[in-house]
């Protein structure tokens, strides 16, 4: 991928984002591509030269980057930090770099670092789950101890004071969110669906033929919502309702508002989370009918 710099910003940030990139050492896949689309995995090794990003939209990575360099330099005492480890399944070497392994009698406590929102601590990320899972089985896999926990150490980078005590709101910029430890069992069922997934998806773009694609879940995708508007304030929604029965109902007792639908979209490839959408036909398709 070529990174770019629309903005002249200073060659200190321009170093740092090229010295920052993600090494997945001698591994064919890692955790966190095992969770992805394997739709969007292949399409990234397709077009990996034809991609670009401007420094500009690197921000948070860069913040990440350096949070957990800052975390990893701390030296505690029966914790292990930023360690890779590696397993084969099915003729594929598997990766994963646990940013924190804390050994205690009975097991291991796994914590990840996410440079994250405060949206993101509220509301379920199932990615989360789905990643912290594949750790402890690879944990367990490789060292033959235990798993304990799993945490998500979340600093909250658009946290505000004036908002803490709002239902579900974080009471702090750095907190502890308890991630669900699924049984082996469970979780060896899921790595082994997901490298199917990928393995599936790797011999389709080997042979050419078309990959499968990507779920709802993949793209992000927004239900569809009822919004009641104020005639007097169509900027924003007054209430949004899942039903569009409830949303009549509730405008038929209010005065002056117009209910909008709000249908339902593929957040991840609209708003160019995906950096691949443009070679997508899966999203060129969709587009066209909306």
């Amino acid at each position: 991928m070529r990174v770019t710099n629309k903005f002249n910003l200073p060659e200190t940030i321009v170093r740092f984002s090229q010295n920052s990139h993600y090494d997945s050492g001698k591994s064919n896949i890692t955790c966190t591509q095992l969770i992805d689309s394997p739709r969007i995995v292949q399409l990234r090794k397709k077009h990996k030269e034809e991609l670009e990003q401007d420094i500009s939209d690197m921000l948070w990575m860069i913040m990440g980057t350096a949070m957990h360099g800052i975390f990893e330099s701390v030296k505690v005492e029966g914790t292990i930090t930023e360690e890779r480890l590696f397993t084969q399944l099915h003729g594929w070497d598997i990766s994963g770099a646990i940013d924190s392994q804390r050994m205690e009698p009975d097991g291991i406590v796994i914590g990840d670092y996410k440079f994250t929102s405060v949206w993101a601590v509220m509301n379920d990320k199932p990615d989360w789950e789905y990643q912290l899972n594949i750790y402890a089985w690879l944990v367990e896999v490789v060292k033959k101890i235990p798993v304990k926990s799993l945490h998500i150490y979340a600093m909250c980078r658009d946290w505000q004071r004036r908002d803490v005590g709002k239902e579900g709101y974080p009471t702090a910029p750095l907190v502890t969110v308890d991630v669900p430890l699924w049984p082996l069992a469970q979780r060896q069922a899921y790595v082994e669906a997901r490298l199917k997934a990928h393995a599936d998806a790797d011999t389709d773009a080997t042979l050419g033929t078309a990959l499968a694609k990507c779920s709802p879940d993949d793209q992000w995708r927004r239900k569809e919502t009822f919004a009641v508007m104020r005639n007097k304030n169509m900027s924003r929604a007054w209430r949004v309702f899942d039903s569009h029965d409830l949303a009549l109902k509730f405008a038929a007792e209010s005065k002056d508002v117009t209910v909008i639908t709000r249908p339902a979209e593929p957040i991840r490839c609209k708003n160019n989370f995906c950096r691949v959408s443009q070679f997508c036909t899966q999203y060129k398709e969709e587009n066209e009918l909306l």
